[in-house]
Formats: C-alpha cells, sequence, structure tokens
C-alpha cells in the first residue's frame, strides 16, 4: 500500500526505518505473514482461478533490493492487523474491513490513527450491517461486541491497542507484549525506531550484543539498572 500524502508528514513516520523481516521480529509475526501483508500475494487454484490479494501495510519502495521499505506507519498498521488475525480472522476477511476503515476514517493509514481508538470499533459494526456477504458479519463479530449500548473491540485486540500510545493523532509508541517483565517500546523518536527498554533509552540491540559476547548477566543488569531476570528475558524474547 502506498504512503499517502494524507498521513502526518514527518519522517519519523515516513521514512522507511525497518527491512521487512526486521518489522516482522518486532512485531513478533513470520517473517512471511508480513511480507504477505506489505506486498500482497497471488496464487492459482486448482480450477485454474486466480487469487489475488493486494497489500494491506504501508511500504516504500527501498532505494535498492537489499534497502528498508518499511515506515514506522507501515509498522503500526502491522501491528493492528496481528492484532485482528490473533482474534482469529483470516487475512482474506480483514482486507475489507481494513478498506472500509481507510474509507469511513478518511485516512488511508486508518489502522495506526487514534481513530481507530475511538471510532474503529462502531465504524466495523456499521461494515457489518452495511454488506451483503454473511461473512463480513462474521468478522464484524469476531472484532467487536456491544458493551452498555456501545460499540467496542473485543478483548484481544484491546490488549493490542492498550499497549500503543498517540501523538497529534497518530501512534507514537508501541509496547512489545513479548518482552515480559520488561518494558520494551517501538517509538521512531527514540533510537530510531528500535525496540528500547522504554524507562533506561537503551537499544534491545545493545543488551543482547553484549549478551552473545558471553558478558555476565550480572554485570549487564548492573550497567543498565536492571534485573538479571529482567536482562534474560530481553535475551528469550529478542
Amino acid at each position: 500500500m502506498a504512503l499517502s500524502n494524507r498521513v502526518v508528514n514527518d519522517p519519523h513516520y515516513t521514512a522507511p526505518i525497518y527491512h521487512k523481516s526486521e518489522a516482522a521480529h518486532i512485531i513478533d509475526v513470520p517473517a512471511q505473514t508480513f511480507r504477505n501483508w506489505s506486498v500482497g500475494y497471488a496464487y492459482k487454484r486448482l480450477d485454474g482461478s486466480q487469487v489475488a490479494s493486494p497489500p494491506i501495510v504501508t511500504t516504500l519502495e527501498p532505494p535498492h533490493p537489499r534497502g528498508r521499505s518499511v515506515p514506522f506507519v507501515g509498522l503500526a498498521e502491522a501491528y493492528i492487523v496481528a492484532a485482528f488475525t490473533t482474534a482469529g480472522l483470516p487475512m482474506q476477511r480483514i482486507r475489507p474491513a481494513v478498506l472500509w476503515l481507510q474509507e469511513h476514517i478518511g485516512l488511508p493509514q486508518a489502522l495506526a490513527s487514534e481513530q481507530l481508538q475511538t471510532d474503529g470499533a462502531e465504524v466495523l459494526w456499521d461494515f457489518g450491517r452495511h454488506s451483503r456477504n454473511p461473512a463480513d458479519l462474521d468478522t464484524v463479530e469476531g472484532l467487536v461486541v456491544i458493551r452498555s449500548g456501545q460499540q467496542v473491540f473485543r478483548p484481544v485486540v484491546r490488549d493490542y491497542l492498550k499497549r500503543v500510545t498517540y501523538e497529534n493523532g497518530w501512534t507514537k509508541t508501541i509496547e512489545l507484549a513479548q518482552y515480559k517483565n520488561v518494558n520494551v517500546i517501538v517509538d521512531p523518536w527514540l533510537n530510531g525506531g528500535q525496540p528500547t527498554v522504554a524507562d533506561r533509552g537503551i537499544r534491545v540491540v545493545d543488551i543482547t550484543s553484549r549478551l552473545r559476547a558471553n558478558e555476565p548477566v550480572d554485570d549487564i543488569a548492573d550497567d543498565y539498572d536492571l534485573t538479571p531476570s529482567q536482562v534474560e528475558a530481553i535475551l528469550r524474547a529478542a
């Protein structure tokens, strides 16, 4: 999905800072899955018919074949797509729902927008009511429920959303759930969007590189004011 000028014009959001495989690792999804989201895919059925699926995550053309192509806004979109798939929805059902969100929220990068938090459940509920495809209603019911007369996202999606903070209407930080008992975030203004121990400002890679050099866990923990168990948790997640 090409980057639109309607997304905030800040290079922290729009400049490519990740390789696709790196972005996949950060949000804890398989590399091929992320590639399918970001470039789409096509295949032929046994009956000879063609199936094509367009991209759903923002990327840019890299300057060379091995260059970075994923901006932070694309990582933020992919994080929400991961929430939807974790809810048990197949990708072919998520795509039309995302297109509806983009159209009715009015932003090509709606998944990275704060409006997803405030309006997304209601917009998707309308999608289910207006679609003539029963599968779309199943999609919405997999994502949205009614609580106290209001549409809200199901808990599995809310668990993802509660780890997102926003600034000026766009995703600012994402807390990475795979780092147990350590607050590791990605923030395009901090360490170039690399996973970082939030209250220390230390890149995860700086810790893991020392561990892989066989430095003692206790020494690393002491240097970074972490506990040994936190250092070991970082290594397991990274």
